[in-house]
């Protein structure tokens, strides 16, 4: 390591190791019902935003079949869960409150229709490995890539399902909340099952090389 990289990587570690101070001296130090209230959907939405970003840079590196992860990029992290917190805790404080809820019952069934084509093409293309998917360089294939972002979106939409049935009236509550609760236990189900076959799936392909 040259004198310019030591200097760009100890300017980086004191970088985070402030973001990072300012960062537990608001998260440790609110008290007050109202701040806890939006420090705390600040930080799941940041949290959300920094998993997204690190799965696609981890998915970045098997496509590139690159296994060396650098340590800027988990400064990044660090630094974007930080300022990402204080900035939407900041905002939510002035009355800007950013969400990824999705209000509309049209709009998520559009998108678990789309997940679910998905889902059926991806594991199909899985079956018969067609050429057009081949990643020749990297660790996985394409449609191997697309299953697993189609697995996270799948997971966004299900979390708006609780969203829709709270905007039932009490009386069509009564009457559909049978139906969407076995509709969930379903779904869940189907998560289930997927997930494991997926891991197994993981576990076989790893084992052969």
């Amino acid at each position: 390591m040259n004198t310019i990289e030591t200097i760009l990587i100890s300017t980086h570690a004191l970088f985070v190791a402030m973001i990072t101070l300012i960062f537990f001296m608001v998260l440790l130090g609110s008290e007050d019902e109202l701040e806890q209230y939006h420090l705390y959907k600040s930080l799941k939405l940041s949290i959300v935003i920094t998993i997204l970003f690190l799965i696609g840079y981890g998915y970045y590196m098997l496509l590139t079949g690159n296994e060396n992860v650098s340590v800027h990029i988990i400064f990044f992290s660090i630094e974007a869960l930080g300022l990402l917190t204080l900035l939407l805790n900041y905002l939510g404080l002035k009355g800007i409150v950013i969400s990824l809820q999705i209000k509309s019952k049209k709009i998520v069934n559009m998108l678990f229709t789309i997940s679910t084509f998905i889902s059926v093409l991806s594991t199909l293309s899985l079956i018969f490995k067609p050429k057009f998917f081949e990643n020749n360089i990297g660790f996985i294939r394409y449609d191997e890539l697309l299953l697993y972002i189609n697995l996270i979106f799948l997971g966004v939409i299900t979390s708006q399902l609780p969203i829709i049935k709270e905007k039932f009236t009490r009386q069509e509550y009564k009457k559909r909340e049978k139906t969407i609760n076995k509709l969930s236990k379903i779904i869940y189900l189907i998560l289930g099952i997927f997930n494991f076959s997926l891991i197994i799936y993981v576990i076989y392909k790893c084992s052969l090389r």
